[in-house]
């Protein structure tokens, strides 16, 4: 939208391999090293990086492409081309906003580190602990904690605006993966952007019990105060009924006809006519259960393999040729 409206964007990108940074937009795709410094004010600068001014998005997308092409990358368990790297991409605006747009490597494993050499273990250790720094410190800026070890790794240094600066907006993309065999890394990426929300504590499960279906009994019994009221007022009765506040059908059917007098204003012939209506629609609701059960059994049953063995031939024959 910046560069719709005729402005420019000026674009660093560099990568962090470890404790070390490589310049990405290095004349004739050169990586030459570069330098992270601590300003006074304690914000962290990259010095040495080739900065590229953007003034079309199409310019900008050219620009992050070339930049994305010179990353580090090497063969795992898991992916041919894995990233072996962090990438950051800074934009810049003339009125002073920033933008930082960081590729991060992904977490490994024993599966992804089977067959590394000694320095591609080295590599792997310093991306998951970079990894852990980086969720630490955004559990920190979540829970709105006074102190953020951002000065645990390169990583979290370089994002040190976006944790101490109460302005700075943080969002996560997360990659997950629908194969089975990468669960476990997509239930550790979602735990760390949930992490994000300041939501560190588990939900506690909730156990779903399975049945089959079946018939579900009605009748008075099963009336919530709602239904209960609806049915009184249909009732001759209806104007000698005043029911209590929030009773429901299951307490209103362990009443006798004599108690149920003290809701007909201790008018005894409509208690009992509040009772003997009450067991007419329970025997009712009774009957149209029995009913429906009697339907539910007559129907289909669900196949089976029991089921299909009982169908088939006891000595069956096999074809000749």
């Amino acid at each position: 939208e910046l560069l719709a409206g005729g402005g420019s964007v000026e674009l660093i990108a560099y990568e962090l391999v470890g404790k070390r940074c490589f310049d990405l937009l290095g004349q004739d795709g050169e990586k030459r090293e570069v330098h992270l410094r601590i300003g006074e004010n304690g914000a962290t600068h990259v010095q040495g990086t080739t900065a590229r001014v953007a003034a079309s998005a199409q310019e900008l997308r050219e620009s992050l492409r070339e930049a994305a092409a010179q990353r580090e990358t090497a063969a795992t368990g898991t992916n041919a081309s894995s990233s072996r790297s962090h990438a950051v991409y800074q934009m810049a605006t003339p009125e002073g906003g920033t933008l930082t747009v960081i590729d991060l490597a992904g977490n490994e494993g024993t599966i992804e580190t089977a067959y590394h050499s000694k320095d591609q273990m080295k590599e792997a250790a310093e991306i998951n602990t970079s990894l852990m720094a980086l969720r630490t410190c955004l559990a920190a800026r979540a829970k709105g904690a006074t102190h953020v070890p951002y000065r645990e790794s390169v990583l979290t240094r370089v994002l040190r605006d976006a944790f101490t600066n109460q302005e700075a907006l943080t969002a996560v993309l997360c990659c997950v993966s629908p194969a089975c065999s990468h669960l476990e890394r997509t239930l550790t990426t979602l735990r760390s952007a949930v992490q994000l929300t300041g939501q560190t504590k588990p939900a506690a499960p909730v156990d779903e019990v399975l049945r089959e279906a079946g018939v579900v009994k009605g009748g008075p019994g099963t009336w919530n105060a709602e239904a209960l009221a609806s049915w009184v007022s249909q009732q001759e009765f209806a104007a000698s009924v005043v029911l209590p506040e929030g009773m429901n059908g299951k307490q209103i059917m362990k009443l006798t006809a004599v108690r149920l007098a003290s809701l007909c204003a201790d008018d005894r012939a409509a208690g009992k006519h509040l009772f003997d209506a009450l067991r007419v629609a329970a025997k009712e609701a009774a009957a149209r259960d029995r009913e429906m059960r009697r339907a539910f059994k007559a129907g289909p049953k669900p196949g089976s393999s029991m089921t299909f063995s009982k169908a088939a031939p006891a000595k069956p024959e096999t074809a000749r040729r």
